[in-house]
């Protein structure tokens, strides 16, 4: 290595792009949030688009392990992706459901299904969050934990459980490694907006109840449901 070979960090950091993972409840609209993103290819690992059922989106159909592992190849070798600027994971947790269908047929040890899961699904998440010039956004479904928090009450200090919510993924060690890996956590919800009223929106901060993240430092704590424009403010 010499000292011509070293970059400035916002040249590198401007390369990656962002990855982003999505999570929230049914109804939340992220599916139809694809259609804000920038030149988005979508993999649909979960059956039924009908809340983008106008949409002419190029769309991958990958219900089994041989159809995703058929994807991922396509991103990592085909020139053809250079026509996208963003991979939409749909979703990226029932990926891990199949691929934990898949373990079960590969090993008759139980106690080994969830260490052959763990590590093909970090293998996709990692590909996919190392990927320059690509925004990456990995839809989860959304799930719960119990947290330990602490508030006071009449001015004692006092440690009460509440539940959090989190992205889903089976196991133990996704649900760590994934969200621990990937820049934004952004949860897909609702929110009121004075004279306005209630609007869908994207959560980009932790709350005692809500897992979220915006390591850029650049999203207000609510933002419009548009990835384009999301994804330009968390490039500034």
């Amino acid at each position: 290595m010499q000292l011509k070979d070293l970059k400035p960090a916002s040249q590198i950091a401007a390369n990656m792009g962002i990855k982003s993972i999505i999570y929230g409840p049914p109804g939340s609209a992220k599916t139809p949030m694809v259609l804000t993103a920038p030149r988005p290819v979508l993999c649909a690992i979960e059956p039924g688009l009908k809340s983008i059922r106008n949409s002419n989106i190029p769309t991958w159909e990958a219900y089994t392990m041989p159809k995703i592992l058929e994807f991922f190849e396509w991103i990592k070798k085909s020139n053809e992706i250079k026509n996208f600027d963003t991979i939409y994971i749909d979703s990226i947790s029932q990926g891990a459901e199949v691929a934990l269908m898949d373990a079960k047929t590969k090993s008759r040890d139980g106690r080994k299904h969830y260490g052959i899961l763990s590590e093909q699904v970090m293998e996709w998440a990692n590909d996919l969050f190392y990927m320059p010039q690509k925004h990456i956004v990995l839809l989860a479904k959304e799930a719960s934990r119990e947290k330990n928090v602490f508030t006071v009450e009449n001015g004692i200090p006092k440690q009460v459980q509440v539940f959090e919510k989190i992205p889903y993924f089976p196991g133990q060690d996704l649900n760590t490694k994934i969200p621990h890996l990937y820049d934004e956590i952004l949860y897909a919800c609702k929110t009121t907006i004075p004279r306005i009223g209630e609007v869908r929106a994207i959560r980009t901060r932790e709350t005692e109840t809500i897992l979220a993240r915006d390591r850029s430092g650049m999203l207000d704590e609510y933002e419009p449901q548009d990835l384009t424009a999301l994804f330009n403010k968390a490039m500034r």
